[in-house]
């Protein structure tokens, strides 16, 4: 099932203004930036933060904290079983597979296949 906490990621509108300050401000450096829409950022004390494009509806909801699984579809599974809502996986290009499930407050955590 779950492994360990994978990333958090935030939402802006300002998406290559938030790359910016993350790395200039506080020492990200950039793995993977598609200007304007997804950038994928590590820090070599803090770990990893992904950076998405949104409107300001769906960032001022706050951050995504995202866990790792070994096979997501079974993870999945696992989590329906309990009785979780989950979304189903999805990808973005070559990035891994990806859901969102919430739990009992409607509070959204994500799962990301290693």
């Amino acid at each position: 099932m779950l492994t360990r906490f994978s990333h958090i990621m935030i939402y802006t509108d300002k998406h290559d203004e938030t790359v910016k300050w993350y790395c200039d401000k506080l020492g990200f450096e950039i793995d993977y930036n598609a200007p304007g829409e997804y950038a994928s950022l590590h820090h070599k004390l803090l770990g990893r933060l992904a950076v998405h494009i949104s409107d300001k509806t769906e960032h001022s909801a706050g951050s995504l904290p995202y866990f790792l699984c070994d096979d997501i579809r079974v993870t999945i599974k696992e989590l329906k079983q309990k009785g979780i809502e989950v979304t189903e996986p999805t990808r973005e290009g070559e990035s891994p597979y990806f859901a969102d499930f919430y739990d009992n407050v409607g509070n959204r955590w994500g799962i990301e296949e290693v």
